[in-house]
Protein backbone atom coordinates (compact mmCIF):
# COMPACT_ATOMS: atom_id res chain seq x y z
CA UNK A 1 0.00 0.00 0.00
CA UNK A 2 1.62 3.36 -1.39
CA UNK A 3 1.54 6.59 1.19
CA UNK A 4 -1.07 8.18 -1.01
CA UNK A 5 -3.18 5.22 -0.53
CA UNK A 6 -2.59 5.38 3.20
CA UNK A 7 -3.53 9.20 3.45
CA UNK A 8 -6.55 8.75 1.58
CA UNK A 9 -7.86 6.00 3.63
CA UNK A 10 -6.55 7.87 7.13
CA UNK A 11 -8.99 11.30 5.70
CA UNK A 12 -11.36 8.77 4.46
CA UNK A 13 -12.18 7.00 7.93
CA UNK A 14 -11.34 10.77 9.50
CA UNK A 15 -14.18 12.44 7.39
CA UNK A 16 -16.70 9.73 7.33
CA UNK A 17 -16.16 9.75 11.39
CA UNK A 18 -16.80 13.65 10.50
CA UNK A 19 -20.08 13.38 8.85
CA UNK A 20 -21.29 10.74 11.18
CA UNK A 21 -20.70 12.92 14.19
CA UNK A 22 -22.19 16.21 12.16
CA UNK A 23 -25.01 14.41 11.21
CA UNK A 24 -26.00 12.76 14.73
CA UNK A 25 -25.60 16.29 16.07
CA UNK A 26 -27.69 18.07 13.72
CA UNK A 27 -30.84 15.52 14.17
CA UNK A 28 -30.39 15.47 17.63
CA UNK A 29 -30.59 19.70 17.95
CA UNK A 30 -33.79 19.67 15.74
CA UNK A 31 -35.05 16.68 17.67
CA UNK A 32 -34.26 18.10 21.28
CA UNK A 33 -35.89 21.92 20.12
CA UNK A 34 -38.68 20.22 18.75
CA UNK A 35 -39.35 17.98 21.66
CA UNK A 36 -38.85 20.95 24.40
CA UNK A 37 -41.27 22.92 22.02
CA UNK A 38 -43.89 20.19 21.97
CA UNK A 39 -42.99 19.43 26.34
CA UNK A 40 -42.60 16.18 24.79
CA UNK A 41 -39.47 14.05 26.90
CA UNK A 42 -36.10 14.51 24.94
CA UNK A 43 -35.63 11.09 23.42
CA UNK A 44 -38.97 10.92 22.64
CA UNK A 45 -38.49 12.12 19.12
CA UNK A 46 -35.53 9.75 17.92
CA UNK A 47 -37.49 7.06 15.68
CA UNK A 48 -37.60 4.78 12.62
CA UNK A 49 -36.77 7.91 10.70
CA UNK A 50 -33.80 9.16 12.66
CA UNK A 51 -31.09 7.13 11.22
CA UNK A 52 -32.69 8.04 7.55
CA UNK A 53 -32.31 12.18 9.12
CA UNK A 54 -28.85 11.49 10.38
CA UNK A 55 -28.33 10.23 6.21
CA UNK A 56 -29.30 13.01 4.87
CA UNK A 57 -27.72 15.47 7.36
CA UNK A 58 -24.43 13.80 6.63
CA UNK A 59 -24.63 13.01 2.88
CA UNK A 60 -22.93 15.82 1.91
CA UNK A 61 -19.60 15.30 4.14
CA UNK A 62 -19.74 11.50 2.86
CA UNK A 63 -19.09 13.25 -0.46
CA UNK A 64 -16.59 15.04 0.17
CA UNK A 65 -14.87 12.25 2.42
CA UNK A 66 -15.24 9.81 -0.35
CA UNK A 67 -13.59 12.81 -2.82
CA UNK A 68 -10.92 12.89 -0.32
CA UNK A 69 -11.33 16.85 -0.02
CA UNK A 70 -9.08 17.65 2.81
CA UNK A 71 -9.56 21.60 2.66
CA UNK A 72 -11.76 24.10 5.14
CA UNK A 73 -14.00 26.03 2.92
CA UNK A 74 -15.88 22.76 1.48
CA UNK A 75 -16.51 21.34 4.49
CA UNK A 76 -17.92 24.99 6.42
CA UNK A 77 -19.78 25.79 3.24
CA UNK A 78 -21.50 22.10 3.46
CA UNK A 79 -21.76 22.88 7.29
CA UNK A 80 -23.18 25.96 7.22
CA UNK A 81 -25.39 25.37 4.81
CA UNK A 82 -26.56 22.04 6.63
CA UNK A 83 -26.95 24.67 9.70
CA UNK A 84 -29.16 26.78 7.72
CA UNK A 85 -31.41 24.10 6.15
CA UNK A 86 -31.86 22.00 9.43
CA UNK A 87 -32.52 25.13 11.60
CA UNK A 88 -35.50 26.08 8.92
CA UNK A 89 -36.55 22.66 9.17
CA UNK A 90 -36.58 22.84 13.01
CA UNK A 91 -38.43 26.46 12.45
CA UNK A 92 -40.99 25.21 10.10
CA UNK A 93 -42.17 22.16 12.33
CA UNK A 94 -42.31 23.59 15.84
CA UNK A 95 -45.17 26.36 14.09
CA UNK A 96 -48.49 25.58 14.18
CA UNK A 97 -49.18 24.28 10.98
CA UNK A 98 -52.18 25.81 9.25
CA UNK A 99 -53.11 22.72 6.76
CA UNK A 100 -54.68 19.68 7.34
CA UNK A 101 -51.93 16.80 7.60
CA UNK A 102 -48.66 16.38 7.22
CA UNK A 103 -46.07 19.36 5.88
CA UNK A 104 -45.73 17.69 2.22
CA UNK A 105 -43.57 20.25 0.84
CA UNK A 106 -41.08 20.03 3.69
CA UNK A 107 -41.01 16.08 2.91
CA UNK A 108 -40.41 16.71 -0.44
CA UNK A 109 -37.38 19.16 0.17
CA UNK A 110 -35.80 16.95 3.00
CA UNK A 111 -34.42 14.29 1.14
CA UNK A 112 -33.40 16.00 -1.74
CA UNK A 113 -31.49 19.09 -0.03
CA UNK A 114 -28.42 17.08 0.42
CA UNK A 115 -27.76 17.71 -3.54
CA UNK A 116 -27.80 21.77 -3.23
CA UNK A 117 -25.31 21.63 0.06
CA UNK A 118 -23.00 19.26 -1.61
CA UNK A 119 -23.26 21.46 -5.07
CA UNK A 120 -22.59 24.22 -3.29
CA UNK A 121 -19.43 23.19 -1.00
CA UNK A 122 -17.63 21.56 -4.06
CA UNK A 123 -18.20 24.72 -5.94
CA UNK A 124 -16.96 26.93 -3.22
CA UNK A 125 -13.12 24.89 -4.38
CA UNK A 126 -13.40 27.33 -7.71
CA UNK A 127 -13.54 30.04 -5.50
CA UNK A 128 -10.18 30.63 -3.98
CA UNK A 129 -9.03 33.35 -1.79
CA UNK A 130 -5.10 32.86 -2.53
CA UNK A 131 -5.86 32.56 -6.39
CA UNK A 132 -4.58 28.79 -6.68
CA UNK A 133 -6.61 26.16 -8.74
CA UNK A 134 -8.97 23.91 -7.22
CA UNK A 135 -6.89 20.89 -7.59
CA UNK A 136 -4.28 22.66 -5.44
CA UNK A 137 -7.31 23.21 -2.81
CA UNK A 138 -8.31 19.64 -2.82
CA UNK A 139 -5.32 18.14 -1.81
CA UNK A 140 -4.76 20.74 0.61
CA UNK A 141 -2.09 22.75 -0.82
Amino acid sequence: MTDLSKTYLKRLFTGLFAAAIIGVAVVGACNTICAITAGFPLFSLWDDASPMQILIASAPFILLALLGVRARRPWVVALSLTFAFWACYAYVITRPYEGGGANIGLGILMPFSPLPIAGASLLSLLFLAHGGSADDLAHGS
